[in-house]
């Protein structure tokens, strides 16, 4: 049997962050960012690089010709992004403009990561790979058609119905035919030839 210390141990929640500094940002400010970090019990902090010189940095909309330092770190002690960015922004002395705290996990982190490569058109792959659960029934074919024409019948209909249209049902139709004379107006037309 486990003690409550092991699993109070194994459920411990780790707080991952991804901050990002623009513009000259040297080992002393790094190495004090890290120490201001310990009030939230630093788990592991991590540069993972450096970007090029950018004329528009990526997450800087106001900073121009600067590079991006980034850093990947985990605490255990839970705080918001918000959070983190005051706290580090006022006890170094930069701009909150020029710092950027994210989770890791948000969308606009997320579409950075890079993607697998693909090899070959998507419209060569014959197995659809990706979409492998696709129901091509939904997209196209006789039963798309069919429920296609229904779903256009049945707007029609309520359009008519909110124009205060009558549309005679099949029973209405049959009495209608009934009453008409079943010889042709054409041949009761007059004929100049006949006298």
């Amino acid at each position: 049997m486990t003690s409550f210390k092991q699993i109070l141990s194994e459920s411990a929640k780790k707080y991952d962050f991804r901050i990002k500094v623009a513009g000259a940002f040297v080992k002393e400010d790094e190495a004090k960012m890290q120490a201001l970090l310990e009030k939230f019990k630093v788990f592991s902090f991590k540069k993972t690089g450096t970007t090029p010189v950018q004329s528009f940095p990526l997450d800087f909309p106001k900073i121009r010709n600067e590079n991006v330092s980034i850093y990947e770190v985990t605490l255990d002690y839970p705080t918001t992004p918000f959070e983190l960015t005051g706290y580090i922004a006022n006890n170094i002395g930069i701009n909150t403009e020029r710092l950027v705290v994210r989770n890791p996990n948000e969308p606009t982190e997320q579409y950075q990561q890079p993607t697998e490569e693909r090899t070959g058109a998507l419209l060569t792959d014959s197995e659809y790979k990706e979409a492998p659960n696709a129901n091509f029934d939904d997209y196209y074919g006789d039963k798309y058609n069919l429920d296609f024409v229904k779903e256009l019948n049945a707007v029609l209909k309520l359009q008519q119905k909110a124009r205060g249209e009558v549309r005679p049902d099949g029973a209405q139709l049959e009495m209608a035919n009934k009453e008409q004379p079943s010889h042709s107006i054409l041949k009761q037309a007059y004929d100049p030839r006949k006298k």
